[in-house]
């Protein structure tokens, strides 16, 4: 039975190990896909990006339902502040919810339903079941023009809806809930600059004057600025998971003949 435990487990998917548990209990359903110690510089556009757990590879194609991201920043003496944004998943491709550089070939900008969102962050809207999402994850520069004709966002500032140009490595990962005119987490300027990145929890209010913290140049202000990525399996295990679990059980069987004969 010890051996058939261990199998099991084995079987099972390997659940999210990361600090969103500690501060989401939704999290502990989820597993780990990708970690970021984020830089206070970055040029992921023309290099790796340094990732201190990626996992992406033993995620399946279509084997998760749903995407989370969590952001933790924390300055020197200060708390520790952070959310946590799980939404319907966008894309089946585990290779692509990343950092969105030029490697991963990955562009979104649309919509995302069914965002739960909690945060220690004051301002940030928090709830479950949130149908006003949207995000913007590209690797390029972006303009102000509300392209993507986001509810109540300008053409004046750099907000939850933007225009990207299809050019450049500025770089833009960020989630924004359009109906609460708000951005959640933000993470910018991280494609190929020789300048600080931007991030920031909740919607910038002074600093550069952009909402979505775009031109804040502030990485250096944080001791702690984790990234977090995680997927919601899908109920039923992998062909992988179930081909182990069947050879476990044959084993067991196995064992059971031998035992009785």
């Amino acid at each position: 039975m010890k051996r058939l435990s261990l199998l099991l487990a084995l079987a099972m998917p390997l659940l999210a190990q990361a600090s969103a548990i500690s501060q989401v209990a939704e999290a502990s359903k989820y597993t780990l896909a990708y970690s970021l110690a984020v830089p206070n510089v970055a040029s992921f556009n023309f290099n790796s990006i340094p990732y201190t757990v990626d996992n992406h590879a033993s995620i399946a194609n279509g084997s998760f339902s749903r995407i989370a991201y969590y952001l933790e920043l924390q300055r020197a003496g200060g708390p520790l502040m952070y959310a946590y944004v799980s939404m319907d998943a966008f894309t089946n491709d585990a290779s692509k919810i990343g950092v969105p550089n030029a490697a991963s070939g990955a562009f979104f900008q649309q919509n995302v339903s069914n965002m739960n969102v909690f945060s220690n962050v004051a301002g940030i809207a928090t709830g479950t079941g949130i149908g006003t999402g949207n995000i913007e994850f590209w690797q390029y520069n972006y303009g102000t023009a509300n392209s993507a004709n986001v509810p109540g966002a300008t053409n004046n500032n750099y907000d939850f809806g933007d225009r990207s140009d299809f050019a450049n490595n500025y770089g833009s990962m960020q989630i924004h809930n359009y109906g609460a005119g708000q951005s959640i987490l933000d993470y910018n300027n991280w494609g190929g600059s020789s300048n600080y990145s931007d991030i920031g929890l909740g919607t910038q209010v002074g600093g550069s004057g952009n909402p979505d913290w775009t031109f804040a140049y502030n990485a250096g202000q944080f001791t702690v600025k984790n990234l977090e990525v995680l997927v919601l399996r899908n109920s039923v295990p992998e062909p992988g998971s179930l081909a182990l679990l069947g050879l476990g059980l044959f084993g067991l069987a196995a064992m059971r003949r031998k035992s009785v004969r």
